[in-house]
């Protein structure tokens, strides 16, 4: 397992090398030193597109751009060939322009490598771009979890439903009325009883301030934690 942070200023040492922050975790396992090191290093930074990997490999950090910065984060967190990779809110410190090349480029490595990802973030559009299956989250707890397909088509919890009426669409001839939530956000040292979810919910009655919804199979491989359902 590894993960890419969300911060490509912060997640480098600013006094080590590109080259040598990538391979710094083929010697924390014992995996290759040396001119062997050296030769993963350059192989996986072309992989990601920092090329030709000779002119990057002894720059510092502060010398890359945001986005090469996110690839050597990336290159990083695959050179010891990981199964399953945690990547945490990884585009949207990145110019908007490149995000979708990034994401593309984790797709491509995906699938070229068999990487399982856990991929966080607070924008949909990204995760319907990258995702198979997604699970929704209020106040750390996952309210609603299903294939991307059922989540986007037949939303139940109404979190989901106010978070999908707040994509824009790019059609200006199509409205979409956004769900607007009252209230703000309680905080999550203290979270309200029940439902964490019932005092910004409009839908709210009067059992859900008293029980904590279970989470509910509703349908094939879709659950919802709702006491509407």
């Amino acid at each position: 397992m590894q993960i890419v942070f969300q911060d490509p200023y912060a997640s480098f040492n600013p006094r080590m090398r590109i080259g040598t922050a990538v391979g710094h975790p083929l010697e924390i396992h014992n995996l290759a030193k040396g001119d062997e090191k050296r030769k993963r290093v350059i192989e996986m930074l072309e992989k990601v597109g920092l090329s030709p990997a000779e002119q990057f490999i002894d720059l510092y950090p502060h010398q890359l751009s945001g986005g090469q910065r996110q690839r050597a984060a990336l290159a990083r967190s695959i050179i010891t060939q990981p199964e399953f990779v945690v990547a945490d809110e990884p585009v949207s410190m990145i110019d908007v322009s490149l995000r979708t090349t990034l994401i593309d480029l984790m797709l491509d490595l995906r699938r070229e490598l068999g990487l399982t990802y856990v991929f966080i973030t607070h924008d949909l559009a990204v995760a319907k771009h990258i995702s198979d299956r997604i699970a929704i989250m209020y106040l750390g707890k996952v309210i609603e979890l299903g294939r991307k397909a059922e989540i986007f088509s037949r939303p139940l919890h109404p979190y989901t439903e106010a978070l999908l009426s707040a994509i824009p669409v790019p059609d200006p001839h199509r409205k979409r009325k956004p769900i607007e939530l009252k209230g703000e956000v309680p905080s999550a040292v203290n979270v309200p009883p029940g439902c964490r979810f019932h005092p910004r919910c409009p839908r709210a009655f009067e059992r859900c301030p008293l029980e904590v919804p279970a989470m509910r199979e509703v349908g094939k491989d879709h659950q919802v934690a709702c006491h509407l359902y």
